[in-house]
């Protein structure tokens, strides 16, 4: 009689991530099968954590109860934040322990003064997503050159970026210093002088992103900034009505507006769209 056939465990374990990567609802199910694919899979249950997708506060908090400082250092890479009042208690003690997270994002824009303290000397997030003035509490003290940020490649900045201002000048200083920085994600309605400054001050610039929730506002941005000479292949207006959604796609290895924006750009190099056209609203 043939007996069952045996995988390498290797295998076994690359069948088993794959499956909790791409369906997360899985995981509880996975966690069940045996000893040793819980070790695997568990730390997946925790790769995206937050105050509000990913397991639940009380959950985090009970897990730092019975799991290692080192299970979170090297489980969680994606942290998101809602109001502050939801995250102080639960959230922060927990994001002490999460120094090597690639991303994260808060909601508010009254940060928690304590989350800037926390993190500012993280060296491996890549994605920063946020009000930068609610952080900062006052935007004269924004100050990009902090370790946290030399590592940043995407930024999502939600903060109104004003013409004329010396906190703008300041600001664009700061972003065009980054040494990494290649993807810049600005909100809502942007000068044209102040887009130009950053295309060409942005040393590293792939992508500068327009983001409006409104296809209708998004079309007046990109007339403007047509009028005002903006034709940058790298400049994109990105419609996305759901950003918190959006970045929980991105998060867990999903084709996000960072994604599309870029599939959008390399199909302009390949003449497949007009080099006029900038508006990006479905994907």
């Amino acid at each position: 009689m043939a007996s069952d056939p045996v995988f390498p465990a290797e295998l076994e374990r690359e069948i088993f991530e794959t499956t909790a990567s791409l369906y997360p609802a899985t995981i509880p199910s996975l966690l069940r099968v045996s000893r040793r694919v819980c070790v695997w899979i568990e730390p997946l249950l925790y790769r995206v954590i937050g105050t509000d997708p990913g397991p639940s506060d009380s959950t985090i908090v009970q897990a730092t109860r019975t799991k290692s400082a080192d299970f979170f250092r090297y489980s969680v890479k994606h942290v998101y934040l809602g109001a502050a009042e939801s995250y102080t208690e639960a959230i922060l003690p927990v994001l002490r322990l999460c120094s090597e997270i690639h991303s994260v994002a808060y909601v508010d824009v009254h940060a928690e003064p304590k989350l800037l303290e926390l993190i500012k000397e993280f060296r491996e997030i890549r994605r920063w997503s946020g009000f930068l003035e609610g952080l900062f509490v006052d935007p004269s003290a924004i100050d990009l050159s902090l370790a946290v940020f030399r590592s940043v490649t995407h930024m999502d900045m939600f903060d109104d970026v004003f013409m004329n201002s010396p906190s703008t000048a300041r600001l664009c200083a700061g972003l065009a210093a980054l040494p990494a920085l290649t993807h810049l994600c600005l909100n809502r309605r942007v000068d044209g002088e102040i887009l130009r400054n950053l295309l060409q001050g942005c040393s590293y610039l792939q992508l500068l992103v327009n983001m409006w929730a409104d296809r209708m506002n998004a079309m007046d941005m990109v007339a403007a900034h047509r009028k005002a000479g903006i034709d940058d292949i790298r400049y994109v207006v990105v419609v996305c009505d759901d950003y918190w959604s959006d970045w929980d796609v991105g998060a867990r290895g999903g084709k996000d507006f960072w994604a599309a924006a870029e599939d959008f750009v390399m199909r302009k190099r390949r003449r497949e769209i007009e080099e006029s056209c900038h508006l990006l609203e479905s994907w």
